[in-house]
């Protein structure tokens, strides 16, 4: 543990926390949840210096964006954890990561995390389940496996732009824990996009196509 460090993992579960909290008592940004998720971030979470944001609010992300770059500067501050994906993913992925936690201006320390589905899958589709059959499902299961890796810390390098240095993060966790990398925002999972850009995108497939028997 130094100063001046953020950790970052791949994610799958809000269990992800929970099993990474058994090494240090890290603080992490998480959505604001609502129902007794949400008295737990408001109670034992905030203990231990937790950040909170919600999705839908776009002036969280400048209140979030200070928040984070004043708590790794904090030398009292329990270590940054952040899932820069931003959505839980099935265990084999890795999605886009959001570049906020590579421009700070610090160490990153990239953790790999795979579940091995032995016993359970612990990926957690929000859209599908709601956190509590989630956890009772894992509760309730004859054991939940799991293989964590920290990995070299890396700094940004000359030249190198914030959104490389995720890439280049995201290429390190994705090799170790053994998950293909794809070039997809994790954000769409909440959102369809609008008629107009399916039918930008229709077209300009159809273009392609022509184009290409054209060539032929």
């Amino acid at each position: 543990m130094r100063p001046k460090q953020v950790f970052v993992a791949n994610h799958t579960s809000m269990i992800d926390f929970i099993i990474l909290e058994q090494m240090t008592a890290f603080a992490v940004i998480m959505q604001k949840h609502p129902g007794w998720v949400g008295l737990l971030q408001s109670t034992i979470l905030e203990s231990v210096g937790c950040i909170w944001f919600n999705r839908s609010e776009a002036k969280d992300r400048e209140i979030v964006a200070r928040k984070l770059r004043d708590h790794v500067q904090g030398t009292d501050n329990n270590p940054l954890l952040i899932f820069p994906e931003g959505t839980c993913v099935n265990n084999h992925y890795t999605v886009m990561f959001k570049k906020g936690a590579f421009e700070l201006g610090c160490t990153v320390c990239p953790v790999a995390i795979k579940y091995n589905k032995i016993f359970v899958d612990a990926f957690w589709n929000s859209r599908k389940q709601s956190f509590t059959m989630h956890l009772l499902q894992l509760m309730t299961s004859w054991a939940v496996v799991c293989d964590v890796w920290y990995l070299e810390p890396q700094t940004l390098r000359p030249g190198e732009t914030a959104i490389e240095f995720a890439e280049r993060v995201r290429d390190i966790i994705s090799v170790r824990a053994g998950l293909k990398k794809v070039p997809w925002d994790g954000y769409l999972k909440y959102s369809r996009p609008s008629p107009k850009h399916r039918e930008r995108k229709q077209q300009s497939f159809a273009e392609s196509v022509l184009r290409r028997l054209d060539e032929k």
